[in-house]
């Protein structure tokens, strides 16, 4: 086991892209001098709506270890680092120098050293092990909470790069996911308030090595596994509203999004493609308790009609289906989250007296999942839109639903996807099958 880093909580960075070499940093050194190892770094351009997602812009560290090889057999795995996970922090004019000045200068040799580096900070890391090779990861399962995670890989000598420094081309390792949606029905309308994706990749290890031009690949994830991610909208937020009869978001072009303050979720890749959850057709869809492996969309929402009639969540609560309930304004803000315990109405799941909900009745609404079965094979640096089209269905009853994989409403869900390689990408229909 390598290092462990848990991806739970945002960088608060502001620092502008590296430029040429040799400018004076801001307490007016010179960044190299040729005895201080030095880097430049670079990431693909685009433009982020996410704060947690780095970039050539927020960029204000990263950590990296050094290897001297014994020979040309150099295997990472099996030396030991000249240092390891050092501190680099940005300097003036886009240099990144150790937080110790003196702590990374170039060893006495001519020999060409190897340098392996990754954001964000090595603050997330809570496990040391013998192994330098290898970080662990665990991708947050609230969206909100996941940061991006970046390395690079880059070799240098003290004769070339001791004044020019050495440059890092980051690439992203994680996958992202957006997920917005839209109606075109003329007998309903949909009102969401969270998504959760289920199955994806959320833990493994990234094996530093597999960076090395000779390993033929730009990065590889070892011991991977699954878990749900989601994200609930909070106070503050609005209710999106899709369809006909509200007169917003009714064809693909003007699609809205979804997540909310989240904007997207961040996820491992997956090195071989995981398949749709069946529902009702899942040969153990009757074990109990029922589990899937298989991968999915999971939408809260509530259906309403074009006579103001709520839909869904049922009004006869069959199924006994668990509903997440808030205060929401006329216009459709959430002012609390809510928890029903007996009857009565909480701010808080504990069912305190003193959190107990006194504002009018009338604005609190309830919601329930709605899962959208979903093949993919999600890569490193890929960003993946989804478009759900809710004019002809609402999907199944969500795995953790006491009636997994019921049709709410009979009717596909088709959406469309677009995948961006930081840039635009090609688009894709997939169709929700019929029970």
């Amino acid at each position: 086991m390598g290092k462990k880093i848990s991806i739970y909580s945002a960088l608060a960075v502001i620092l502008t892209l590296a430029s040429c070499a040799g400018v004076e940093s801001g307490d007016g050194v010179i960044a190299g001098e040729g005895k201080r190892i030095y880097f430049r770094t670079h990431l693909p351009s685009l433009s982020e709506t996410r704060a947690s997602a780095l970039t050539t812009d927020n960029l204000s560290e990263c950590r990296v270890t050094c290897f001297i090889p014994e020979d040309s057999s150099f295997d990472p795995a099996a030396t030991t680092p000249h240092y390891s996970d050092m501190r680099f922090i940005k300097k003036g004019a886009g240099h990144y120098v150790a937080e110790d000045d003196t702590a990374a200068e170039w060893p006495d040799t001519d020999l060409t050293l190897h340098f392996f580096a990754y954001a964000p900070s090595s603050e997330l890391v809570t496990e040391v092990e013998d192994n330098h090779s290898i970080r662990r990861l665990d991708v947050a399962s609230d969206m909100r909470d996941q940061v991006d995670f970046i390395t690079a890989y880059s070799s240098g000598n003290r004769q070339e790069n001791g004044n020019s420094g050495i440059d890092l081309d980051f690439s992203h390792q994680l996958a992202r996911v957006e997920l917005s949606a839209w109606c075109a029905s003329e007998i309903y309308d949909i009102e969401i308030a969270g998504v959760r994706i289920g199955n994806p990749v959320t833990q493994g290890d990234f094996n530093l090595a597999s960076l090395m031009p000779a390993s033929g690949s730009s990065g590889s994830w070892l011991n991977t596994s699954q878990a749900p991610v989601e994200y609930i909208f909070t106070p503050g937020e609005s209710i999106v509203r899709v369809g006909k009869n509200i007169g917003s978001h009714t064809d693909i072009d003007h699609a809205a999004s979804i997540m909310a303050s989240a904007s997207s979720a961040m996820v491992i890749p997956m090195a071989e493609r995981i398949e749709a959850w069946e529902g009702k057709k899942d040969p153990e869809i009757d074990s109990d308790p029922y589990h899937t492996d298989k991968l999915y969309f999971s939408v809260l929402l509530r259906v309403v009609s074009n006579s103001e009639r709520v839909v869904y969540p049922y009004s006869d609560n069959r199924y006994n289906i668990p509903a997440v309930y808030f205060a929401v304004d006329d216009d459709g803000k959430i002012l609390a989250r809510l928890y029903k315990i007996d009857g009565e109405y909480y701010t808080t799941d504990d069912g305190n007296e003193n959190s107990r909900y006194t504002g009018d009745a009338q604005m609190i609404r309830s919601f329930c999942w709605a899962a959208l079965p979903v093949a993919a094979k999600w890569e490193a640096g890929k960003i993946y839109t989804y478009k759900l089209n809710y004019t002809n269905g609402i999907g199944w009853h969500d795995p953790d639903d006491p009636v997994p994989g019921e049709p709410i409403i009979n009717g596909k869900v088709t959406f469309d996807v677009k995948v961006s390689d930081w840039k635009e990408g090609v688009k894709t229909d997939v169709t929700v099958p019929r029970k």
